[in-house]
């Protein structure tokens, strides 16, 4: 009885120290579908605003003539945290990610919003992801702990992704791709 009193006392002494901390986290697979180079086309011809001076009236669509590339979907199992666990300065650092897994971070409600120096150890590779689910930049082989600036994301985020460093460039993650998961809202499609 004496030891279970000793237990719980020091149990209750504990509990201020966790009350900010997230005790349990949930998992969830996030696919990656790489864009087409004809979409990524379409948006770069889109951004400058005007067709080619070298199109002639009558000539097929420029856009036309690139080809279809299949989207193979690539699948990461994620840890899913709040933004908020980086700050925390006493939790213990998470172990390097394998090639299929890593951390999702989200940010609620989306926002622009920088990441820090944190505990987190190890390099990652890291995706700044939209509202619509599409990833905005890529911040490669990044280490929070010896972070010197802040990263910002200059636009309003949904989440940060983390993957194992090296996987961006092995898996060919490229901005412009988007994520399929229920967090993320797609625009819905458009018929004309």
């Amino acid at each position: 009885m004496k030891l279970f009193l000793i237990a719980s006392g020091l149990l209750l002494l504990a509990l201020p120290a966790f009350a900010d901390a997230p005790l349990t986290y949930s998992k969830t697979v996030v696919k990656i579908i790489p864009a087409s180079e004809k979409q990524v086309f379409m948006e770069k011809e889109e951004a400058f605003g005007k067709e080619s001076d070298t199109k002639k009236a009558g000539d097929s669509n420029t856009h036309d003539l690139m080809p279809v590339l299949h989207r193979v979907a690539k699948e990461f199992t994620v840890e899913v945290r709040p933004l908020s666990f980086l700050e925390q300065r006493d939790f213990i650092a998470h172990q390097p990610f394998t090639d299929k897994e890593g951390m999702m971070m989200v940010v609620e409600p989306a926002a622009v919003t920088q990441l820090k120096s944190s505990n987190l150890i190890g390099k990652s590779d890291i995706l700044f992801v939209m509202e619509d689910g599409h990833i905005e930049k890529i911040a490669p082989d990044i280490a929070l702990s010896e972070l010197a600036e802040p990263l910002d994301s200059g636009k309003p985020v949904r989440a940060f992704i983390f993957l194992k460093s090296g996987m961006e460039q092995e898996s060919d993650i490229k901005p412009r791709a988007s994520i399929e998961n229920d967090l993320f809202k797609p625009h819905p499609v458009i018929l004309q």
